[in-house]
């Protein structure tokens, strides 16, 4: 299993092998990945997910709210964007599904639930790349696919990694050049 730290889990295996449980069957048909532990199915992830909790002592957790509540008027313009940003340069090149990530784009951005120096959106087009460049295994292939989306955030107006970071480098500190820092004798100066 893969976590991208982001919105979703993936199976790094081969689609001949079965899964069950909370992975769903690996049979390429996320339509019926939703079964309950008691055999039934849902389109309702916290139904899903609370069929699946072990023991007594788990709290009852808390739906998430609806994506038309939190964006309100909002929607439309936020679905826009979103879409745009995954249907854009490299992105738009990489064959895993985008519409979960879409989703969680235009639920994260209507929340404001962000990364310092990130704004939600990029965080979801980060979780969005990291699958692509990972590969993810399509029907009939016995390889995983992988695609090469390095500088997307360029195209998609999102801060690259060295950009996000680059503030705590010009925090005006001084740094030791590599000649100073490899021979050990710089000093601090204030």
């Amino acid at each position: 299993l893969y976590w991208d730290g982001y919105v979703s889990l993936t199976i790094q295996t081969p689609m001949s092998t079965r899964t069950c449980g909370m992975c769903g069957n690996n049979d390429g048909k996320a339509s019926n990945d939703m079964r309950t532990r008691r055999e039934g199915m849902t389109t309702d992830p916290f139904v899903f997910g609370e069929s699946w909790k072990i023991g007594r002592r788990c709290e009852v957790g808390v739906p998430a709210e609806s994506v038309g509540d939190v964006c309100g008027e909002r929607y439309s313009s936020v679905r826009q964007e979103c879409e745009d940003i995954f249907s854009s340069g490299k992105l738009a090149q990489c064959g895993v599904d985008k519409e979960p990530f879409v989703a969680g784009c235009v639920y994260d951005e209507c929340k404001g639930q962000f990364v310092p120096d990130l704004p939600p959106k990029c965080v979801v087009a980060k979780a969005y790349a990291t699958v692509c460049e990972k590969g993810s295994w399509e029907r009939g292939n016995d390889l995983p696919v992988f695609w090469d989306v390095e500088g997307w955030e360029g195209e998609v107006g999102c801060p690259t990694e060295g950009e996000r970071f680059q503030p705590t480098l010009d925090t005006g500190c001084p740094q030791p050049t590599l000649e100073e820092e490899s021979r050990g004798d710089f000093k601090w100066r204030i």
